[in-house]
């Protein structure tokens, strides 16, 4: 009796097992980590996803590249604005160092390891780094010092950043200033020397990742920087000279890719609000990030089923025995998102 509740068992599970496999090839077929690529191709091409199914995916021709993305919040008044900007990358390479023969594990080498580029900011700004970062930052004399959670970067001096997976800064902005303006008036009275530190605000700068960090001054990158610890895992790059309030009618944006953009939005916003009067009153902000854009590019095979009415059946002879499967190759370039890749765009080879 027990063996036979046993075989009864073994018999309905293989038996609803079979079922869902039947009624769900696009989940049993298809991939998860390609399941978005697959739906595009299907939009694109015009065609039902029943019957649509992958087949292959050559890994030794997968080519991929860690670009940049920037996305831009505005706020001027009521009005909120949202750019996103292409990826910007720039020459596609193999992989060599894979670990692995599986895709998906491929892909997420490649997205762990996403990286901006070594990029420098000008102060004054504040870097902050992310919860559970730090920062390890190495001076013109070869003088080090890691586990920084703070850095504040005083006028003059340039700080390059290397491995930021992603950078945040909020800036306000007036219309009546072009935003590479450096602002900056210096008058007799309008410094103190750097032993006063910092004497005004400075602009919040945002980082995720453990980054490495290099200070120098920015026209003399030999010269020795003074710093001070405020507290254990806070440094601050002094300033030769600090301006008061006075001195500064507006901060400048640390980060040059950043500035132009920033150029751009100005001239097109003054020609969307159009000359007010109160135009030096108008003020505006903005949130920028930029993000490493981890970008796979790939050739992939798909099986369609066809159908009784299709054309290349009925292209074919009568005598001829009739294909059930068309095989279709597709070169396709992907960004990585979490577990997903999003295709970005889909050529039929």
């Amino acid at each position: 009796m027990t063996s036979r509740r046993v075989f009864s068992f073994l018999f309905f599970f293989l038996f609803f097992q079979i079922l869902s496999f039947a009624f769900n090839p696009l989940q049993s077929n298809n991939p998860q980590i390609l399941q978005d690529v697959i739906e595009k191709i299907a939009l694109k091409q015009k065609w039902e996803l029943e019957g649509l199914n992958f087949s292959k995916l050559e890994l030794s021709k997968v080519r991929f590249e860690t670009g940049k993305r920037y996305e831009f919040r505005i706020r001027f008044g009521k009005t909120h604005l949202l750019f996103k900007f292409p990826d910007e990358i720039s020459s596609l390479k193999k992989f060599t160092r894979r670990n692995s023969d599986d895709f998906l594990d491929f892909v997420n080498e490649i997205n762990s390891s996403a990286v901006l580029g070594p990029f420098t900011m000008e102060g004054p700004f504040e870097l902050r780094l992310s919860p559970g970062h730090q920062a390890s930052l190495l001076f013109p004399l070869n003088t080090s010092h890691t586990d920084l959670k703070r850095v504040l970067v005083g006028h003059g001096i340039t700080l390059q950043v290397n491995g930021a997976q992603e950078i945040s800064l909020f800036h306000t902005f007036n219309f009546s200033l072009p935003a590479n303006k450096n602002g900056v008036k210096e008058k007799s009275s309008g410094y103190w020397p750097f032993s006063h530190s910092f004497c005004r605000s400075l602009l919040p700068v945002h980082v995720l990742g453990s980054v490495s960090l290099a200070a120098f001054l920015t026209r003399n990158p030999a010269a020795h920087i003074e710093a001070h610890f405020p507290s254990k895992d806070t440094i601050e790059l002094l300033p030769e000279k600090c301006y008061g309030s006075d001195g500064y009618t507006k901060q400048p944006c640390p980060i040059y890719s950043i500035s132009l953009r920033i150029a751009r939005f100005q001239k097109i916003l003054r020609t969307f609000i159009g000359d007010r009067n109160n135009q030096k009153q108008f003020l505006g902000s903005l949130n920028v990030k930029i993000k490493a854009s981890p970008i796979v590019h790939f050739q992939l095979e798909l099986e369609k089923e066809i159908m009784n009415n299709e054309s290349v059946r009925s292209m074919l002879a009568e005598w001829r025995t009739k294909p059930t499967v068309e095989r279709l190759w597709f070169d396709v370039m992907t960004r990585v998102e979490g577990d997903k890749l999003k295709p970005l765009t889909i050529k039929k080879v």
